[in-house]
């Protein structure tokens, strides 16, 4: 055969074996290429569209990520397969979703539920409508709980049941209440314990009989406690941390309770704790505790960079036996400030203070010591050495000691007394507006007396509750904080008060990337009258160490603003340096806003409210958007509205906590605040009079140039709250 006839010969064969197969191809093609451009819910009046979603295959194209909408628009501007997830029909699918829609309506109690399907195509795109008659539901006419009678209390736990009287006869409350009976018999020590449901519906229509008939078992007990693993730290401090002892009831929270526990101490960096079977009895209970010792010395090192601390150096030593009996050794050290004298106030340290004084290098050194004592209770004892600069408003010195009695009183759920006692003074010339507007010492040798080495030494109780799935980037649970201090003469003090402050956060996933967290914060706190003594008598005031006060605003509070000028703030003029030769009064009204240094001076009250909703984009990149509210009063006799800032954020996840930048915007219009001026004798001068303050829109600017003066970066580490 010629080359010719055999390349005829074998396109001819190519061709019959493609024509074999065309038609189902053709077909499966033509499905293919009807993209779902809709899927609706029509008649569905008690469960959203959202939910019915959930439960159907079929799905409309969407966009891959809230990105491509803001801030590069390409799905509202194009059909790119780049910018959507593209779905297409498939019409097996299609019969089967009616079915799943069914038997999940007759799931939650609606028996005579019809659905169809409506579909809208062109040649290249369809429309999917669900078209359902939910009809009446199944209702409960009767409930009965039986076998309950000794173990456990019948009458309450029909109370809690889920599935009631009147109710939709819901197969998925009813396995719950079913589960609810048996975790309550279990807890009980009945852990053999079984539940049998069972329901009836007459065929004239009338409600349906419920019974759930309870089977306990035997009361077990804890039999022999073998512990594996311990190491160096000695099974004594795992079986003293144990909530349960052979011979106590078998109760499976205190299984749980007992390996939280292990886990809280660090000196064990995995905790377990299992059953072991045992065939010569079925009530009782052997338990195998497992556990893996942590490094018993550990150091980490870490480095940071935010708007208010500049560059930070981090070091930690951790001995997690120190002199054995899992006591807990650790030595943190800290230098932030770092850059902050070079960059003179520039991104990324805008927030540090164009001042000197507050561009100094800021150090902390701690020592603490942990100790587990009496079963639920931890002794902390600690040394500390540091320097502190909060821009504008004080550069603090203190040295001192904390000891602490924290006692767990649920998962979760810890209580707190402590004792913090500590000499702290103050750095020439950076508490000195502070001093003067807050209580009135304006005076050269009165702030000296009062930035001299004092003591402050409260007395706290704290309560702290957390349940939420994960310390660092939660997406649902609960965190509550409440904390009460008192300092006077009998706790050793200089500074007298008594301060209450209240928190609380809460996380609620919305879907599988949304997240809602909220926030609150509230403060006050009470000063009673301080002696401070002078070479020439007693100053006597309510003074309020700068320490104890309210502030507001800042990466973790109200983002809108700069770091603690929400509330209180007063407009310092430097007269040798802004006007010279003019008087404080003159020089005062010349200035323009960006010439005039704004300086917090806070308040004995707070109030604060953050809404977060986070959009994670990708496993590292959140995106947040956000809306801030508060106020700090001078009292709670003069309270004023709180002021909301919107905002957007992006978070990256890394391993020491989520890296933060946040813009937030300032709405606020023109304020009257006082004004002091600092004389070229370091002497500050009240001047007993108040300026129109408008940062924003002093010069008519055009809609750009103000918009950008209202916006303010944060950038942090760690969520906001």
């Amino acid at each position: 055969m010629s080359g010719t006839k055999r390349r005829r010969a074998w396109i001819a064969g190519l061709l019959l074996c493609v024509s074999s197969v065309l038609p189902g191809s053709l077909a499966a093609q033509g499905i293919r290429d009807l993209e779902v451009q809709e899927v609706r819910f029509e008649g569905n009046t008690t469960f959203s569209s959202s939910r019915l979603q959930v439960a159907v295959i079929t799905e409309a194209t969407t966009c891959r990520t809230f990105l491509f909408y803001f801030p590069l628009p390409l799905c509202p501007l194009t059909n790119w397969g780049l910018a959507k997830e593209r779905s297409y029909l498939d019409e097996s699918e299609l019969e089967l979703d009616v079915l799943r829609l069914i038997l999940f309506y007759r799931r939650r109690g609606f028996r005579q539920v019809e659905v169809d399907t409506l579909l809208e195509r062109t040649p290249t795109t369809a429309k999917v409508v669900f078209q359902i008659a939910e009809h009446a539901p199944t209702l409960v006419a009767v409930v009965t709980v039986e076998g309950l009678e000794g173990p456990i209390d019948s009458t309450q736990v029909a109370a809690d049941l889920p599935i009631a009287v009147g109710g939709r006869l819901d197969m998925i409350e009813l396995a719950r209440a079913e589960a609810l009976i048996t975790d309550r018999l279990r807890e009980a020590g009945y852990i053999n314990a079984t539940v049998l449901r069972e329901y009836f519906i007459p065929n004239d229509g009338g409600g349906a009989e419920v019974t759930l008939t309870a089977e306990p078992g035997a009361l077990a007990r804890v039999g022999e406690v073998e512990i594996f693993g311990s190491g160096p730290i000695g099974d004594d401090v795992v079986r003293a941390n144990l909530e349960f002892q052979p011979g106590d009831t078998f109760r499976p929270s205190r299984v749980i309770q007992s390996q939280t526990r292990l886990y809280g101490l660090e000196a064990f960096q995995a905790a377990n704790i299992s059953r072991v079977s045992r065939t010569d009895s079925d009530t009782l209970v052997d338990l195998l505790v497992q556990v893996t010792p942590a490094p018993l010395r550990t150091i980490h090192v870490g480095v940071g960079l935010s708007t208010t601390e500049c560059g930070q150096i981090e070091s930690s030593f951790t001995h997690r036996n120190f002199l054995g009996g899992a006591r807990v050794l650790t030595i943190t050290s800290k230098l932030s400030n770092l850059g902050a004298r070079s960059l003179d106030g520039r991104f990324p340290c805008q927030d540090v203070s164009e001042a000197e004084v507050y561009q100094d290098l800021n150090y902390a050194l701690q020592a603490d010591f942990a100790q587990p004592v009496f079963g639920r209770n931890t002794f902390r004892a600690g040394l500390f050495f540091e320097k502190e600069s909060v821009p504008d408003l004080f550069v603090r010195n203190s040295a001192g000691g904390e000891i602490s009695l924290t006692r767990t009183l649920s998962p979760g759920m810890l209580l707190s007394l402590l004792y913090r006692a500590e000499r702290t003074s103050f750095a020439d010339q950076s508490a000195d507006v502070f001093f003067c507007v807050s209580f009135g010492v304006c005076q050269p040798s009165d702030i000296a007396l009062l930035s001299e080495s004092r003591w402050l030494s409260p007395l706290v109780l704290r309560w702290n509750y957390e349940r939420t799935d994960n310390p660092l980037f939660p997406t649902s649970g609960l965190r509550l904080f409440a904390e009460a201090e008192r300092a006077g003469a009998l706790t050793g003090s200089d500074y007298r008060y008594f301060r209450l402050l209240t928190s609380g956060a809460a996380f609620q996933p919305l879907g599988h990337r949304l997240v809602l967290a909220v926030h609150a914060r509230w403060g006050a706190v009470f000063p009673t009258t301080s002696s401070i003594f002078s070479r020439a008598g007693a100053l006597v005031d309510e003074i309020v160490h700068p320490q104890k006060r309210f502030f507001g605003g800042g990466p973790n509070s109200v983002r809108g603003f700069g770091l603690n000028l929400l509330g209180p703030t007063v407009l310092v003029v430097d007269t040798e340096q802004d006007c010279p030769g003019l008087t404080p009064d003159v020089c005062a009204g010349q200035l323009e806003p960006g010439q005039l240094d704004e300086r917090p001076v806070g308040g004995n009250s707070v109030l604060e409210g953050n809404i977060e909703l986070r959009w994670q984009v990708s496993r590292k990149w959140t995106l947040v958007g956000f809306l801030d509210a508060g106020q700090v009063w001078e009292d709670l006799s003069n309270v004023s509205a709180p002021i909301a800032t919107p905002g957007l954020g992006f978070r990256f996840r890394s391993p020491v906590g989520s890296l933060r930048l946040d813009l937030g915007y300032n709405p606020t219009g023109v304020t009257r605040k006082p004004v002091v001026a600092v004389l070229p004798g370091g002497e500050i001068l009240d001047l007993n009079q108040q300026l129109d303050f408008d940062p924003f829109t002093f010069d008519n600017p055009s809609l750009a140039t103000e918009v950008f003066r209202r916006l303010q970066l944060q950038v942090s580490i760690g969520e906001a709250f």
